[in-house]
């Protein structure tokens, strides 16, 4: 016979019904609050890694400020030294002089380097829709002494216009294109500049027929002050892929390298789709 006063069914091994509905709910509950505790602490971890992302590109700002009266002043007095002295003393005092220059020379383009980092943020325009052809022809009108000078061929196909800093992306083009010219190793360099559509994604790259890197390199390349060869082999800082690392990760994007040795590079990165508004950074 039903019992009208209560709604407990007598269930198998004797408990009720919602006892054993309670208890089901159990591990659905402890899951949701895990669920929930590790959103939160995710969030910890988001806005402390957005805090030393900030103190960060403070440091390199301040850093590269402080820097470049003294480099300066030292600078100055290494090249009077060098009116002055040079070949007026022994051939060692010449020697030591023209180290000094050469240290004062790299001292000044890695603080150079480091103003371009930390300007990335600090100085980044608002972002407005950005014809990707002509931040492309921009850097390579800026290149054009390197180009001829290495006899290289540069091949841009049509790109779309993006919501994105156009004086960056130029930026972006021409640290890539310039680090295409200068691993050549000796051959014509060739450049392709282009894009893919992949997954309704567009992948930009620039491709080249230089050294390429190991794919055990593929990181570090990004990372400031990295270099994979000597200095007396191939010019260069250890910035300007940093830069665009940095240029890239403002926009949303993520940029990456695929490569082997002895096989040329590519370097491509994405730039979101912001048709539906600005970034948050941007936004009035």
């Amino acid at each position: 016979m039903r019992n009208h006063r209560s709604a407990r069914v007598r269930v198998a091994g004797g408990k009720s019904g919602r006892v054993a509905i309670e208890e089901a709910r159990l591990p659905a509950d402890t899951t949701g609050r895990a669920i929930a505790q590790m959103r939160r602490e995710l969030d910890v971890m988001r806005e402390r890694e957005s805090l030393l992302k900030h103190e960060l590109d403070e440091f390199i700002r301040l850093t590269a400020h402080d820097l470049h009266e003294p480099l300066r002043m030292v600078s100055c007095y290494v090249q009077l030294l060098e009116r002055r002295y040079c070949g007026r003393l022994d051939s060692d005092a010449d020697e030591f002089i023209q180290f000094a220059m050469d240290g004062a020379r790299r001292m000044q383009a890695m603080v150079d380097g480091l103003s371009a980092l930390s300007r990335v943020t600090s100085a980044g325009r608002p972002f407005r829709t950005a014809d990707l052809n002509a931040s492309v022809q921009s850097a390579v009108s800026a290149l054009r002494p390197a180009i001829d000078g290495a006899g290289a061929v540069v091949r841009c196909d049509t790109l779309p216009s993006v919501l994105a800093d156009g004086a960056q992306l130029e930026q972006l083009y021409h640290n890539l294109i310039g680090n295409a010219l200068r691993f050549s190793n000796g051959r014509r360099p060739r450049v392709h500049v282009g894009v893919e559509n992949k997954s309704g994604e567009h992948v930009f790259f620039v491709r080249d027929n230089g050294i390429g890197i190991d794919p055990r390199y593929a990181e570090k390349v990004f990372v400031m002050f990295q270099r994979l060869h000597a200095r007396d082999e191939y010019e260069g800082n250890g910035i300007g892929l940093a830069v665009c690392k940095r240029i890239v990760e403002r926009h949303g994007g993520r940029i990456w390298v695929e490569s082997e040795p002895g096989k040329g590079a590519a370097f491509r990165f994405t730039i979101p789709d912001r048709k539906e508004g600005l970034p948050k950074e941007t936004k009035p």
